[in-house]
């Protein structure tokens, strides 16, 4: 279904349902789900959704598009889960006519999970009974044995002392190479589409030459049993926890640690990468591919991920800041991005503090924890410049500093700041100087100070990503799921509606609820009969 044949249909029932005092109570109240979907053009994805059913069918079925558009809105709404949500466009005819069905014609729940199914199984291919369809892997039981996977974790880590060294130079190796054609490739694509892109138009998204992204990891709870079914008879002999195979609905979700609950979890995690800009958080992408993976890793893959896909889609955007947390403290990223020509602004993680402070260079300059040299008084030396093109770091002595006299600009020297009491380097404005290559150490040295005041603006920026990981939890995704591709789509749902949802609070500041249904009714009927229809929403 087109968009201008969505708006057709919108017409129509609402033109049939102008007697139906119900139906326009309901609407008075979800006005603005009514703007949002009014104004989501879904015909960007329909090329993509048309492939993934036979182009000879034996019977019609559900239009694709509008199957999509039921589940934003569903996502919009915030609701729990499929089965709710088809009883409430069972019980609103509202509902079923936003989503683009007809209310005496609503979607059944074997309908939306099949659509799933469809895009977890990606292209339409013909029935083998030699291949096995993603969908029908997932549906079956899975026999696991947590432990012995949580040992071949650690044997793994073992034998690559830095698996995100390993995975950064795989992802610097295939820089060319296109994405799989999978349910990762698919809904990447919807986001860019349907969220990224209307948003660039509206101008929500500015400054395209040098985005500061920013990327975050959670956890979503898997609804599967973390306990199994067992395989073994050991019950009856009053054994419980044996060390034998049990049977799981989800193949991937392990048992997570949570640092902001300070519990575990058993679900799978996932990585999201997202920007702030005009007071608002926007998701670009998010990627889960089951189990407990590192956001060391995680974030490297995402990142990766994103930059195919922006090329693949004709996106004009470029990162010039990655920011991230703790988590994210490798040689790998520094390495990483440097190949990508893009800053990283990373705090050193609690493990690098440790391991930096007193530590000599090869010139016999003393090193405070963060890398900072310090002076022959044993004081921090201040950070005076970072030449970008030959990518020195300059420390100045810190009794030097910076004053206005007389109109002038003069360094004056604070001998009762100096432990020694003596200037080191008379003959110097500034010295004792103290130059430092970033690759002596990137991770000590990176191009934005840690001790700059812009390095401390940029960080600030990361409690977005904290909202966006309570953004989602607000849209009920918590144990909605067994596997972690379902759990992808729904996020990805969810990060669709949060663009839409963010385009319509924009559209407010320059207008008000009133004049934006005044406006939709306008051009869905017409000056003549947008009259009769404010009316009846009244």
């Amino acid at each position: 279904m087109l968009h201008c044949q969505y708006l057709q249909h919108i017409k129509t029932h609402f033109l049939a349902s102008s007697n139906n005092p119900q139906f326009w109570r309901c609407l008075s109240a979800h006005i603005r789900e009514f703007i949002i979907m009014t104004h989501l053009n879904l015909d960007p994805a329909i090329a993509t959704l048309d492939s993934f059913y036979s182009p000879l069918p034996r019977v019609s079925p559900r239009d694709p598009v509008s199957m999509l558009r039921s589940l934003i809105l569903m996502a919009s709404l915030k609701n729990a889960g499929i089965t709710k949500w088809v009883e409430e466009t069972r019980t609103q005819s509202l509902f079923a006519v936003f989503g683009g069905f007809k209310p005496d014609d609503t979607t059944g729940i074997g309908t939306y999970y099949d659509y799933m199914k469809r895009l977890i199984n990606g292209r339409y291919q013909k029935l083998c009974e030699h291949r096995i369809r993603n969908s029908d892997f997932l549906a079956r039981p899975h026999l696991r044995n947590l432990q012995r996977e949580k040992n071949a974790a650690k044997e793994k880590d073992e034998i690559y002392r830095s698996q995100s060294e390993k995975v950064a130079a795989d992802l610097l190796a295939s820089v060319q190479a296109p994405r799989p054609d999978d349910l990762s490739k698919t809904l990447e694509d919807l986001i860019i589409r349907l969220g990224i892109m209307p948003s660039i138009e509206q101008e929500l998204l500015t400054d395209l030459d040098a985005l500061i992204s920013l990327g975050d990891g959670s956890i979503l709870t898997s609804a599967a049993s973390p306990r199994g079914k067992p395989t073994c008879s050991c019950r009856s002999q009053g054994i419980y926890r044996c060390e034998h195979d049990r049977y799981y609905t989800s193949p991937t979700a392990k048992w997570c640690f949570d640092a902001h609950r300070d519990c575990f979890l058993f679900g799978d995690r996932y990585y999201h990468l997202e920007v702030h800009q005009n007071g608002h958080d926007l998701p670009l992408l998010t990627i889960m591919p089951g189990g407990d993976e590192s956001d060391y890793t995680l974030s490297l893959k995402t990142f990766d991920r994103f930059l195919k896909a922006a090329r693949e889609n004709g996106l004009d955007m470029r990162i010039g800041v990655f920011c991230g947390d703790g988590h994210h403290d490798s040689y790998a990223h520094y390495h990483y991005f440097e190949e990508k020509g893009v800053i990283p602004v990373i705090p050193l993680s609690e493990n690098s503090k440790k391991a930096f402070p007193h530590l000599l260079d090869d010139r016999g300059v003393r090193l405070d924890t963060d890398g900072a040299p310090l002076c022959p008084g044993g004081v921090r030396m201040r950070h005076h410049q970072y030449v970008d093109d030959r990518k020195v770091h300059v420390y100045a002595c810190p009794a030097k500093r910076n004053t206005h006299r007389n109109g002038e600009s003069l360094y004056v020297t604070r001998l009762d700041e100096c432990p020694k009491g003596e200037d080191c380097a008379p003959e110097s404005s500034l010295g004792p100087l103290v130059y430092i290559k970033s690759e002596t150490d990137p991770r000590l040295y990176p191009p934005i100070p840690r001790d700059s005041k812009r390095f401390k603006e940029i960080m600030n920026l990361r409690s977005s990503t904290e909202r966006c990981n309570y953004l989602n939890d607000t849209y009920n995704l918590e144990r909605s799921c067994r596997n972690a591709s379902y759990g992808l789509i729904r996020l990805t749902l969810a990060n669709i509606a949060e663009h839409a949802v963010v385009r319509y609070i924009e559209t407010l500041k320059e207008s008000s609820t009133q004049k934006l249904l005044d406006q939709t009714l306008k051009e869905l009927f017409g000056c003549k009969n947008a009259g009769k229809m404010r009316k009846c929403c009244r």
